[in-house]
């Protein structure tokens, strides 16, 4: 359920720099919490993005050693 909100946050930042252009691609650090995959993020986001502005984009998750996952880029069209 962490990645699911963690998913949510991530969206809402992306769509709010996108400013209702269509999401391309979201580039994610993947902070050390324990509790959440990549593979988990990936699956909620793309579940999450159906219908939106961001649905098909393109994922490129990475581990960061921080604890803080974070939106490090979106490429928007």
């Amino acid at each position: 359920m962490h990645d699911v909100t963690m998913a949510k946050e991530i969206l809402r930042l992306a769509f709010e720099k996108a400013k209702g252009k269509k999401i391309v691609s979201l580039k994610i650090e993947l902070g050390e919490d324990g509790h959440t995959t990549a593979e988990s993020l990936s699956q909620a986001l793309s579940l999450l993005a159906v219908n939106t502005g961001a649905e098909g984009c393109a994922l490129e998750i990475t581990k960061s050693k921080d604890l803080e996952t974070r939106l490090v880029s979106l490429d928007i069209k």
